[in-house]
C-alpha cells in the first residue's frame, strides 16, 4: 500500500474518474480520502486490515474495498455518511491511497497530474482532526498525547463490533 498526502482543488467527480482509469491501466485499488480527517499513516493502514478482514470473513458492507477502508477510516455506520465525512472534498488536503503493485513515484506523477500539490505533512496526526472527528476535549484529557491516534483506531474497532 502506497498512501500520498497532497493539497490543493480538484474536480472530485473528475479526479474519480481519472482515478478509476489509472487503477484499470495498473490493475490496482486506490481512494481518495479528506486527510483533513486521517490522523496519520496508521489510521489508513487500519482501517484498510479492518476492511480486509471483513472481505474475508464475509462481513464487508461495500462492494470493494476500497470503499470497505474508507467506511473503516471514517467509523461511521452508513456508506454515504462515511462519504460525506471522510470522502474527498473539491478543495483541501487529500489522502491518495494506493492498493496493490506500483511504484511510488508513478502515483505522486499521477496525483500531481490532478493538479495537486505533493504534501505529506497534511496526513500528520493533529489535535485538530481528533475533535474534527468527533473525540471530545474529555476524551482527550484521558490519555497522553503519544496516544491521541490510539482514539481513532478504538472509534475503528468499535464499527467492527456493531457490523
Amino acid at each position: 500500500m502506497i498512501v500520498v498526502g497532497a493539497e490543493g482543488k480538484i474536480d472530485v467527480e473528475k479526479a474519480l474518474q481519472k482515478l478509476d482509469e489509472f487503477c484499470i491501466e495498473n490493475n490496482i485499488r486506490a481512494q481518495i480520502l479528506d486527510a483533513s480527517l486521517v490522523y496519520g499513516k496508521e489510521h489508513i493502514e487500519v482501517a484498510y486490515e479492518h476492511a480486509k478482514r471483513a472481505f474475508e470473513k464475509k462481513r464487508n458492507v461495500c462492494n470493494t474495498i476500497e470503499m470497505e477502508m474508507l467506511l473503516y477510516a471514517s467509523a461511521k455506520k452508513q456508506i454515504k455518511d462515511a462519504i460525506s465525512f471522510i470522502g474527498a472534498k473539491e478543495k483541501g488536503w487529500y489522502a491518495f491511497v494506493f492498493i496493490g503493485k506500483i511504484n511510488k513515484n508513478k502515483v505522486e506523477k499521477f496525483v500531481k497530474s490532478l493538479g495537486l500539490k505533493i504534501n505529506e505533512k497534511v496526513l500528520h496526526g493533529k489535535k485538530e482532526k481528533l475533535i474534527k472527528f468527533g473525540i471530545s476535549e474529555k476524551e482527550l484529557k484521558t490519555v497522553d498525547k503519544s496516544m491521541y491516534g490510539e482514539l481513532v483506531l478504538e472509534k475503528m474497532a468499535l464499527l467492527n463490533a456493531i457490523k
